[in-house]
Parts: C-alpha cells; structure tokens; sequence
C-alpha cells in the first residue's frame, strides 16, 4: 500500500528532531543553573561563616572557661 501523504512522514521526523534538540538544550542550561547556584550558596555560607566567627564575643580574662564535656557538673 502507497502512502497517501510521505511528506507526513518528514515532517514528523524533523519536528521529533528538534523537540528533543530543544530539550536537551534546556535540561543542559538547568544542570548549569543548579551548579551556579550551588556554588554561590556555598561561597555565601563561607561568608556568613567568616561573619559570626568576626562577631563573636571575645572572651574577659575573668571569665573561667566553660567544661564542655560535662565533667565539671559531676
């Protein structure tokens, strides 16, 4: 059987060709977007970092310094 209309076909491949073209396109500039982002985060917790340890209180010479592991309560 003859198809009626091969130019269907064609169309279909180049439309079928270019979505996924377009796709991988896209998931390519998310993937970039997300590493982006990730390493600002990351260079922004660096920084809030510096800051807090910049704003820590220093401590007086009279006051003693503090047991961390509990054995001054026992």
């Amino acid at each position: 059987m003859m198809k009626t209309y091969p130019w269907i076909d064609s169309i279909t491949t180049r439309v079928t060709s270019d979505v996924l073209s377009l796709a991988r396109q896209g998931l390519s500039i998310g993937k970039k977007a997300l590493e982006t982002s990730a390493k600002t985060l990351a260079q922004t917790a660096g920084s809030l970092d510096e800051w807090e340890k910049k704003l820590e209180r220093p401590k007086s010479p009279t006051e003693a310094p503090m047991e961390s592991d509990g054995s001054a309560a026992a």
